[in-house]
């Protein structure tokens, strides 16, 4: 370190803010009894089973050296990694945006925190459709391919990575931009003012000022990147024809498919390693989540000059437009006669219908799906938020907590929030059967989901304002009354994750017919043919969480970025 840089470290304020520790507070029995349905659910779901997948891989003399001398499974695991690579480039591609605007003013930012965060809420099933009708190899039906005018190969080997790459930014980077937006606008301007003083150059000051001030959100968008990234599955189920599946397949879609052929040691051998290789990669988000720079600055924002403003606006709406486009060709595809959108693409202008809407509709087996989900998603929420509140705001209070348990406990929140299904399905599929099956996918998807609203949750009681606090009995309703945005992201994610999902239902062996990502991916079998009916139920899946990011879209913005109300 530079003397220089050395100097602005001791000079910038690093600011704690950590509720701090009182002389009256929660006893230990007490942070106990808070921490217990979150430790239930993490032991008895994830955990347990866990365990019971490492023992048997162990259980069979040679399993391991099958699976780490497997070329197939190498190459799985090899494009797992690839997907690691994505998680980077989608949070690279948010902070570019969010750098790009930062001083575009507010009708500029409000009109792309909208549109970029639209294909957040949408399956990863929906996406694959989008992505595979718009890249499809015949001009006369791939939006691609008729621009350059002839047929591509787009979803074929040397092409199908693009088109992948392409889906997973599309749908992932507005979360990260949003983060880095808000991150970008607060951060202390007395940091900058003082570094320019000091003589620091642009690309110093970047280094030196804006990127550590930026860990905490990085931190966030890089651990619901690669959260979506561990368990990428039906993406590619959708988004890929099954002759090429094996090429992109990752380690939990290689698993999927050769479990029985592995055995059950040399499937349970190939979890440990997926689990430990997304482990790794997940722990690096540990460093950012400790809530030590503020992203809070007493002084208002500067305005941007208005001609600034201006020539922002052109870029502005041209990403918009690609953001939207794909929303665009999925509507436009479901307003198509089946065998009109079978034939060509959404752009040839023959005469719209609602025929694939009204088939949707009058499916009992899709408007079941679509009750039985949508309760089951509001009972998951419950129960999530029942458990991660209590924990969450245990693990913000260090001190009740001995100083050796807090960061391991931390450590093996960021784990599980990012740990695939693979690692524990067997187990658990073979554990929870006498239960019930409905009451066990609801188990299930909560204790899943549990992990990342404790950290999200823990990111926003941090900051909590000590002033705030009654330290009484009653300071966990204060915490959560003044951290009620983050509550409420907490609770969307929980919704969001449980509607889209599809791949717990399919690990656990899940009857089709009750759950909606199920049902829209049996259409996947007979994809242009079924590319109409399969837009227009898409088009209803998406529709509930668009509805649910529009009523909480102002809170779940705070919660995303601040966490707390002020």
């Amino acid at each position: 370190m530079s003397e220089q840089n050395a100097f602005l470290f001791e000079v910038a304020p690093h600011h704690d803010a950590r509720v701090p520790v009182a002389g009256q507070g929660l006893s230990r029995w007490r942070a106990a009894r808070y921490l217990l349905l979150a430790v239930l659910l993490s032991a008895g779901v994830i955990l347990a089973p866990f365990l019971a997948t490492v023992l048997i891989s162990f259980s069979r003399p040679g399993a391991w050296s099958d699976v780490l001398s497997d070329g197939q499974a190498w190459q799985a695991v090899g494009n797992s990694l690839i997907w690691w690579v994505l998680v980077v480039v989608v949070c690279a591609v948010g902070l570019g945006l969010a750098w790009l605007v930062r001083n575009a003013g507010p009708a500029l930012g409000l009109v792309m925190r909208v549109i970029l965060v639209l294909p957040a809420v949408v399956s990863p099933l929906t996406t694959g459709a989008i992505f595979r009708l718009l890249f499809d190899t015949s001009r006369e039906r791939g939006m691609a391919a008729a621009l350059l005018g002839r047929d591509m190969a787009f979803l074929g080997p040397g092409w199908i990575w693009l088109v992948l790459g392409l889906a997973f930014v599309w749908q992932y980077a507005g979360v990260a931009f949003l983060v880095f937006h808000e991150a970008l606008a607060r951060l202390p301007s007395s940091l900058l003012r003082m570094a320019r003083a000091f003589g620091v150059g642009r690309r110093r000051r970047l280094w030196s000022v804006v990127l550590p001030a930026l860990a905490g959100p990085a931190a966030l968008a890089y651990l619901f990147a690669l959260v979506a990234a561990a368990r990428v599955f039906d993406l590619v189920l959708m988004g890929v024809p099954g002759s090429t599946q094996a090429l992109v397949e990752g380690g939990g879609l290689y698993w999927w498919r050769h479990n029985d052929d592995l055995g059950d040691a040399g499937a349970a051998a190939l979890a440990v390693l997926m689990s430990l290789l997304v482990a790794g990669l997940a722990s690096p988000a540990l460093l950012g989540l400790r809530g030590r720079v503020s992203w809070a600055d007493p002084a208002p924002a500067a305005r941007p000059p208005a001609d600034r403003g201006r020539r922002l606006w052109p870029l502005g709406g041209a990403v918009s437009v690609l953001w939207l486009l794909p929303f665009a060709a999925l509507l436009l595809t479901s307003l198509r006669e089946p065998t009109a959108a079978a034939r060509t693409g959404w752009w040839n202008g023959e005469p719209w219908t609602l025929g694939s809407y009204a088939e949707a509709l009058s499916d009992s087996a899709f408007t079941g799906a679509l009750g039985t989900t949508f309760l089951r998603a509001v009972a998951v929420v419950c129960v999530v938020l029942l458990a991660a509140v209590p924990a969450a705001y245990v693990l913000a209070h260090e001190h009740l907590l001995p100083r050796r348990a807090w960061r391991p406990v931390l450590l093996v929140s960021v784990a599980l929030a990012a740990l695939p299904p693979q690692a524990f399905a067997v187990p658990l599929q073979r554990w929870l059967s006498p239960v019930g099956t409905p009451l066990a996918l609801t188990i299930v998807h909560a204790a899943l989901v549990m992990p990342l609203a404790v950290l999200v949750l823990h990111n926003a009681f941090v900051r909590v304002p000590a002033p705030m606090l009654a330290r009484d009995r009653w300071e966990l309703f204060h915490v959560v009354r003044e951290a009620r945005p983050a509550v409420v992201l907490a609770g969307v994610l929980a919704f969001v994750l449980v509607w889209n999902d599809a791949v717990v239902g399919l690990l656990l062996n899940w009857p089709s017919g009750d759950h909606l990502p199920l049902i829209l991916l049996e259409q996947a079998r007979h994809f242009m043919s079924a590319a109409s009916p399969l837009a227009a139920q898409a088009v209803i899946a998406t529709a509930v969480p668009v509805l649910v990011l529009a009523v909480t879209g102002r809170r779940l913005y705070r919660g995303l970025t601040r966490g707390v109300r002020r």
